[in-house]
């Protein structure tokens, strides 16, 4: 039987380790979490004994499973998957690997002196709505690719709970924004043009979330008697309190817990917890929104925004080649296909399960599934830390590139 271990715990580690548990020929054999609240939680769901809180003693037990998963904080990425591959671990690596170029490169020498598998969590490659984009591609209906416009919502509410309350808000305990939230968008990119990328140029700032913007007489948490907490679309009444948040999953999160408490508990935790903070008065340095202009081999030109700043959660993309072009949204479901002096059709992408990210993540446990039970996977979808290489090589060239203000050359 396959045997699976986990080292972090937060909800994109239980997540994984829940899809997993589906296929009931898999056992998970070791658990490790600094948090002894999501270790025992999850420990008691996948009723594993052995389990650890910390990570020296789990690595000096040496290889305890076929499969690791890798889902701990972002800047430990690098010392667990280092860790894990010199006992001879399969890995399945939550995104980002490493803001540090050298670290990805040694991590990939790593992997292939060694034979191990590494699949990183790019989990919008396995969904159908993003595969039916390149599928259409790579046929050649749309004929050349000449130009990607790409653009990301990370939705107003997602981007104050996540980078500016959250775990994702200060580059001292996390990656970039562009590499954390947008290394997605990045593979895809990569995926679609399927060609080197020769040049990158991007801005981004921190426009928002800071001090400057401070609503007068705000307060240190929302829940401190704020005069603005009725009317401020990002007081923890509005995205945590009310009947219908703009998203029911943010609510444990924000109670740091694996198991949702409560609304009146919540509001108790928000009082003085860090998601309870003003917005403009948080400890947080990740930029609000980049633009970013990428060249690639062959002349393929691709532009990808994202920014804190709209309603939605979503990805648009538009895809415009010699012979035709593609434009859909990921919320929707759907594409439209025209065809120049050809037909224009309406393509409704039907999803092949339920689940995050518009059924990647349940693709990608699929094809972990099928990896460890030694099936049958095409080669050329597998987000490896290869591919992985070249995507956020265009990200570390995008950051360097906001940061002096010119082109880099890759």
């Amino acid at each position: 039987m396959p045997t699976l271990a986990a080292i972090g715990l937060g909800a994109r580690g239980r997540m994984y380790l829940a899809e997993l548990r589906k296929f009931k020929d898999i056992k998970v054999t070791a658990l490790c979490d600094t948090n002894e609240e999501n270790l025992s939680y999850t420990a008691a769901q996948c009723r594993c004994e052995n389990n650890y809180t910390d990570e020296d003693a789990f690595f000096a037990k040496g290889r305890l499973a076929d499969w690791l998963i890798v889902a701990s904080p972002d800047l430990t990425h690098y010392r667990h998957a280092k860790r894990a591959l010199e006992l001879g671990y399969n890995i399945l690596l939550e995104k980002p690997v490493t803001p540090n170029p050298e670290e990805l490169d040694e991590l990939c020498k790593l992997a292939e002196s060694g034979g191990n598998m590494v699949l990183v969590c790019h989990v919008l490659r396995y969904t159908p709505y993003f595969r039916t984009i390149k599928r259409i591609i790579a046929s050649g209906e749309i004929g050349e690719l000449v130009n990607i416009v790409h653009e990301e919502n990370a939705g107003y509410w997602h981007f104050a709970h996540s980078f500016t309350r959250g775990n994702w808000r200060n580059t001292a305990d996390s990656a970039p924004f562009l590499l954390a939230k947008c290394s997605h968008d990045f593979d895809l990119i990569h995926w679609f043009v399927d060609k080197p990328c020769e040049a990158v140029s991007a801005y981004g700032s921190l426009f928002y979330f800071h001090e400057g913007n401070k609503p007068q007489g705000a307060t240190p948490h929302c829940l401190d008697g704020c005069p603005h907490l009725k009317t401020c679309p990002y007081s923890v009444e509005k995205i945590y309190l009310t009947k219908k948040p703009p998203e029911g999953w943010v609510k444990a999160p924000a109670a740091q817990t694996p198991k949702y408490p409560g609304d009146k508990a919540l509001r108790e935790i928000l009082r003085t917890g860090d998601y309870g903070r003003c917005v403009f008065q948080c400890d947080n340095n990740v930029f609000d929104h980049y633009s970013v202009a990428m060249r690639f081999e062959g002349g393929t030109t691709v532009t990808h925004s994202v920014s804190a700043f709209n309603k939605d959660f979503s990805r648009r993309t538009h895809i415009l080649g010699t012979k035709g072009e593609l434009f859909g949204r990921d919320d929707t479901m759907r594409l439209q296909k025209n065809i120049f002096g050809g037909e224009s059709r309406t393509l409704k992408i039907r999803a092949t399960a339920k689940g995050g990210h518009g059924g990647g993540d349940n693709g990608l446990a699929d094809t972990i599934h099928a990896l460890m039970t030694g099936q049958s996977v095409p080669k050329d979808s597998l987000t490896t830390l290869r591919e992985t290489r070249y995507s956020h090589r265009m990200v570390y060239a995008a950051l360097r590139s906001v940061e002096n203000g010119e082109m880099v050359w890759l």
